[in-house]
């Protein structure tokens, strides 16, 4: 479970934005704390970086006076009272837009734009190296050598760490044809398979505390192991208690565990599920040097047992979101990937030996992340991150019984475990708020 000392919080989202400086390559330096309407920071288990925005309100003409060329940085330090983690990170500004002048005013906004260095530099420098080794220490080498800078105004050891969720079980050896690093890090994510386990679904991402190479089913097994998540969500309205005496008091706790707001963007959809190849799909590999090819079918709905799901962490289990004489076919979606017999044949594991295991599985895998999706609006907190798993009580819309006194049941299919996927943290000088995207593979199965 998250870390819950929240002292010297009064309402759920409070925040403080202790460091806001825009910094120059001179080291000229400005305060932008006072200009600040909004900050808006973006992570994405799909992405490679976070990006983000600020709004400024500027009544002294500080974008004239102190240009913004795209050679600029930003040193943000946000924290909620009573958390050891803060987000404080230095990002690369890359833009303003939006600017607007307001009549008779003689204030203007506009929005800057920024990322993450580590996004920047990568566009920089391609990749001409060849590589040997587990995929793991792979990932690490090409983060430490090629991705990690220091904070600007730091340390030269003040690095965003990589954080290897789930070792991948095998070796691979490559040259890197010019692809840049974060290429390099997505086409091993795509080629490895991790230890005691099925699914090669391995994602490279940062949130706000670190970068992570990371196993989406090892995620799930350590939760189930360990019966452990991070929040625990109620879509409810009320968020008050009541003392002993009767009287209603300002509960914190439940102040943060209310959602907001509530929207189902997607649930299951048979004909993209077939489309795009997670019920079943078809890998055909052609040797270019003998001629000879391989036909090899996955069947998703046969295999589905045969991984963790996010309601194996409840004690009724999981329940696929089908059945098993759901319709389907390999040839919904073939893919066609070339092999070299004789190339790179220095590691046992290396990615044509095993693009049976991998390919595959991870479309459907990776589809079934997007089956079953929700976005809520909750309060901030600065220990959130991208690739945490919470637990969303979403109330049973059945009708009043006969003695007239509404259902307080869960629903049994949209409440349970989810999966964070994407979180827009949104920010004022008093107020955080957190849009999070939450996904589930899985439904509860009824108890016995």
């Amino acid at each position: 479970m998250a870390n819950d000392n929240k002292d010297g919080v009064q309402t759920a989202g409070d925040v403080k934005v202790e460091e806001a400086i825009i910094v120059k390559d001179n080291n000229e330096q400005l305060d932008i704390r006072q200009l600040i309407a909004e900050i808006n920071i973006f992570e994405d288990m799909f992405k490679n970086g976070l990006y983000g925005n600020i709004m400024l309100i500027d009544a002294g003409n500080f974008a004239s006076r102190f240009p913004i060329v795209g050679n600029e940085y930003i040193k943000l330090k946000i924290v909620t009272p009573g958390l050891p983690q803060i987000i404080y990170k230095t990002f690369k500004v890359y833009s303003i837009t939006d600017r607007m002048v307001l009549k008779d005013t003689g204030t203007q906004s506009y929005l800057l734009h920024f990322c993450s260095i580590e996004l920047f530099i990568d566009m920089l420098v391609p990749v001409y190296s060849h590589y040997k080794g587990p995929v793991s220490k792979i990932v690490q080498d090409i983060y430490k050598e090629r991705l990690a800078v220091p904070r600007v105004g730091g340390n030269e050891e003040d690095f965003t760490p990589l954080i290897v969720v789930g070792e991948a079980d095998n070796e691979i050896s490559f040259t890197s044809p010019g692809w840049h690093a974060t290429h390099c890090i997505n086409w091993l994510a795509s080629r490895s398979l991790p230890q005691g386990l099925k699914s090669p679904a391995y994602l490279f991402y940062e949130t706000t505390q670190a970068f992570y190479f990371a196993n989406i089913e090892r995620i799930i097994e350590m939760a189930v192991n360990d019966k452990s998540i991070y929040y625990e969500y109620n879509y409810v309205p009320n968020n008050l208690s009541a003392d002993q005496q009767g009287n209603y008091v300002k509960d914190v706790e439940k102040e943060y565990r209310k959602i907001e707001e509530l929207e189902i963007v997607e649930t299951f959809n048979a004909f993209k599920n077939t489309n795009n190849g997670y019920y079943a799909n078809r890998l055909v590999t052609l040797d270019v040097i003998s001629k000879k090819y391989e036909i090899i079918d996955y069947d998703h709905v046969a295999s589905y047992g045969e991984y963790k799901h996010l309601e194996d962490i409840s004690k009724s289990g999981a329940l696929a979101p089908f059945n098993s004489t759901t319709l389907r076919g390999p040839s919904s979606l073939t893919q066609f990937y070339p092999k070299h017999a004789k190339l790179f044949n220095d590691a046992e594991t290396n990615a044509n030996d095993i693009i049976d295991k991998t390919l595959p599985r991870r479309i459907s895998t990776l589809n079934e992340l997007g089956n079953f999706k929700m976005v809520i609006t909750v309060p901030g907190r600065t220990d959130a991150e991208v690739g945490s798993i919470v637990y969303i009580t979403y109330p049973d819309a059945q009708p009043k019984d006969q003695s007239d006194k509404a259902k307080t049941g869960e629903d049994p299919l949209f409440s349970g475990f989810y999966l964070v996927t994407a979180i827009r943290h949104k920010i004022t000088l008093i107020k955080h708020m957190m849009i999070m995207e939450v996904v589930k593979d899985s439904y509860r199965k009824e108890k016995t």
